[in-house]
C-alpha cells in the first residue's frame, strides 16, 4: 500500500531544507505525542471508549507574530468500543483503526511572555488527510470485511493548546471524519464515520 501522506509530509521537508536561511527561520519543528478517545458515528455504540495513541512530527510557519500554518505526520490509532450499544443488544464490539495522517491547519496564538519568546495558548483549524494502515474488528456487521473499508480518510479538525515554556505546549484536538468508512445498506449500515479527541505533548526543538 502506498503511503501518500508519508511523501507528502517528506516533500514538505526536503522543501523546507532548501529555503533560504531567512525563510528557515520562520519555520519551527516539534514532536508529538499523546493519547486519543475515539468512536465511530454509525456503529450504535455509545461513548468515547475506544483508547488509542497519537505520535509524530510537526512543523509551523509563521506568517508573522500571531499568525501560523501547520503541517504534522502522525500515526493514530483510533476506532470504537464499548459495553453499551444504542440499539439495546447490550454485545461487546471493539474496532481498531490505525492511521498515517497528514493534518494541515492554520493557527492563532495570544499572551506573549516578554523576554522568553514564546505565546500561551492558541487555537487551531484545519484539515486532516488519513491512509488506513491497518484495521480489525469483532463487530459482527462487519468483522471479516475490514479490507472493504475506504482507505482514504478526509476529516476536519480544531484544536486548542497551552505553552508551559518555548519548548513545551500540551493541547486537545478534536477530529471527525467527512468520508464514510463503511457503507452497507443490507446489512443496516447506512455510514460510519470515526470521530476522536487526542491529548497531545509537544516538544518544540
Amino acid at each position: 500500500m502506498k503511503s501518500y501522506p508519508f511523501y507528502t509530509f517528506l516533500t514538505v521537508l526536503l522543501l523546507i531544507s532548501s529555503s533560504s536561511k531567512s525563510d528557515a527561520q520562520r519555520f519551527n519543528a516539534f514532536a508529538i505525542s499523546g493519547l486519543t478517545a475515539s468512536q465511530i458515528d454509525g456503529d450504535n455504540l455509545a461513548g468515547f471508549r475506544k483508547l488509542g495513541y497519537t505520535l509524530g512530527l510537526g512543523v509551523h510557519y509563521d506568517f508573522n507574530q500571531k499568525y501560523y500554518g501547520g503541517l504534522e505526520l502522525l500515526n493514530t490509532l483510533k476506532g470504537s468500543q464499548s459495553k453499551i450499544s444504542l440499539s439495546g443488544t447490550g454485545s461487546f464490539s471493539n474496532t481498531s483503526l490505525n492511521y498515517l495522517e497528514v493534518p494541515i491547519y492554520a493557527g492563532i496564538r495570544d499572551w506573549y511572555i516578554d523576554g522568553e519568546d514564546y505565546y500561551k495558548v492558541g487555537a487551531e483549524g484545519g484539515l486532516s488527510i488519513g491512509n488506513l494502515i491497518s484495521a480489525s474488528s469483532e463487530n459482527t456487521a462487519y468483522e471479516n470485511r475490514t479490507d472493504e473499508f475506504t482507505r482514504i480518510d478526509i476529516s476536519y479538525l480544531l484544536g486548542i493548546y497551552y505553552a508551559f515554556s518555548k519548548r513545551w505546549t500540551v493541547g486537545a484536538r478534536y477530529t471527525r471524519a467527512f468520508t464514510n468508512l463503511f457503507k452497507d445498506e443490507s446489512t443496516g449500515i447506512e455510514r460510519l464515520r470515526s470521530y476522536n479527541w487526542s491529548f497531545r505533548l509537544q516538544f518544540h526543538f
